[in-house]
């Protein structure tokens, strides 16, 4: 250690003496050592702790330090808290969108408006449409099947025979050589210039079977000869018993034209009432075929055991 060191003595403080504190108190005066003895870190004396002292008096005096920075916030704005500034993005709960930013939100949210009117529309045509197409299949559909059942009930009344399932339809095949009604117990001979020979026996009302073909030599199936669109035949013949004579008693009309009997009954035959073709030329080919048919049933009928 350098023994032309000094002791440390205090010096006066410029401070202006405060009247309010007691003479032996005068910050002027030197602070004394007590009985002149080194104090604590002088001349290599060890350090005592530091304890807390006296408390200390306001001396009214101001503080000569400036405050650099205001300690708080109220009217000014703190460029640090700008919702720009804030970490992860976050924004401030009052902050203001730009013109620019509502013009821009404000067209994306009408085109998504658009664009879910634009579906809604066509979604509400296509429902529109399928209603209509399913209507009309269902319309087509309905007048399909009264149009089966018409047929269904014309073949029924016309054979006899209750259709309840296509197995017990009525066969309309053309036969040849001799037509033979089991159920009178009766057969015809077929002509030789007659072709396509079909009959339809209905025993519904009165017991009678109707006939269709056509000449050989016709290059073309013609519409009157098929059983299918004309089931009314060219010709037919009607059973009646006897005792019932030539005439219903109900209306006075006669059962047609005899042309064979047997046993306990007659048989008639009786001409269609109109033309079945529309075309003139194919009419001649119509009223040739019923005279076959009228010569097959009137000359060509016999009974057979």
């Amino acid at each position: 250690m350098d023994n032309n060191m000094q002791p440390f003595s205090p010096q006066p403080s410029n401070r202006p003496i405060d009247p309010s504190l007691p003479p032996a108190m005068d910050q002027n005066q030197p602070a004394q050592s007590v009985d002149n003895q080194p104090q604590p870190g002088q001349f290599g004396q060890p350090t005592a702790p530091i304890t807390s002292g006296p408390a200390l008096h306001n001396t009214g005096v101001p503080l000569a330090s400036p405050i650099l920075e205001p300690t708080h916030f109220d009217g000014m704005q703190n460029p640090n808290l700008n919702p720009q500034n804030m970490p992860g993005g976050m924004s401030s709960s009052k902050s203001q969108m730009s013109p620019e930013q509502k013009m821009k939100t404000y067209m994306l949210l009408s085109i998504i408006f658009g664009a879910f009117a634009f579906v809604g529309i066509i979604l509400g045509i296509w429902s529109l449409v399928s209603n209509i197409t399913t209507s009309q299949k269902l319309a087509s559909a309905e007048v399909a099947l009264n149009n089966a059942g018409a047929i269904i009930a014309k073949v029924e009344e016309d054979t006899g025979v209750t259709i309840t399932s296509p197995d017990n339809v009525p066969a309309y095949a053309p036969v040849k050589g001799n037509i033979y009604i089991t159920e009178w117990g009766i057969k015809f001979k077929i002509p030789d210039d007659i072709e396509n020979v079909s009959y339809i026996l209905d025993q519904k009302y009165r017991p009678q079977i109707c006939f269709t073909g056509n000449k050989i030599g016709i290059k073309y199936f013609p519409a009157f000869a098929d059983i299918d669109q004309n089931p009314g035949g060219l010709g037919c013949i009607t059973r009646v018993a006897t005792a019932e004579g030539d005439k219903d008693k109900d209306t006075g009309i006669s059962f047609g034209q005899p042309v064979y009997s047997y046993g306990e009954y007659n048989y008639f035959y009786t001409a269609p009432s109109a033309h079945f073709s529309q075309d003139a030329a194919e009419q001649g080919l119509e009223d040739t075929a019923i005279q076959i048919i009228k010569n097959m049933v009137s000359n060509n009928i016999s009974h057979y055991e």
